[in-house]
């Protein structure tokens, strides 16, 4: 009888201890604004879009300075790994497409048209399907992390 009751205690014990795990779960994902982690991502695929679309790390390191949306600890922890890779092909059309303006212009009007088309292109870029569709794919890692905070300190120790 007595490893009926222990049994029980057990049970019970691990149910209440299993609900405030859930709960501290529920109110950190809360506190990050869990329900628009799709609008979170694609800011952080704009801001990264920007950063590097330049290729100029003196233009990096002046919008790291001098704007702070850049910063978000959130978004540099679980965003940017997964960004990445569709960043730099962004990056290449980018690219390509200061390549293939070159010539094009006449002599008068090339210090104003034949530069990087960044922002407009990273504005496009936010509003796209290879966005969106980047977007949803993530979705089921985002619900997946069992910790937030965790995940951020792996990738910023100091915040």
């Amino acid at each position: 009888m007595k490893n009926y009751y222990f049994y029980i205690f057990t049970i019970l014990l691990q149910t209440f201890t299993s609900c405030s795990i859930n709960k501290e779960l529920k109110d950190e994902r809360e506190a990050w604004n869990f329900n628009n982690w799709d609008k979170e991502f694609k800011s952080r695929a704009f801001c990264l879009c920007q950063l590097k679309g330049y290729e100029n790390k003196n233009i990096e390191k002046k919008l790291w300075d001098n704007d702070r949306s850049y910063y978000n600890a959130l978004a540099i922890a679980i965003f940017d790994d997964s960004l990445e890779f569709q960043v730099k092909k962004e990056i290449n059309l980018i690219r390509l497409d200061s390549i293939n303006s070159e010539g094009t212009y006449p002599e008068d009007l090339k210090p104003l048209y034949q530069k990087r088309n960044v922002l407009n292109h990273c504005l496009e870029f936010y509003g796209s399907k290879r966005l969106d569709s980047l977007t949803r794919m993530q979705q089921k890692y985002w619900e997946s992390i069992p910790n937030i905070m965790n995940k951020i300190h792996e990738k910023i120790p100091t915040y």
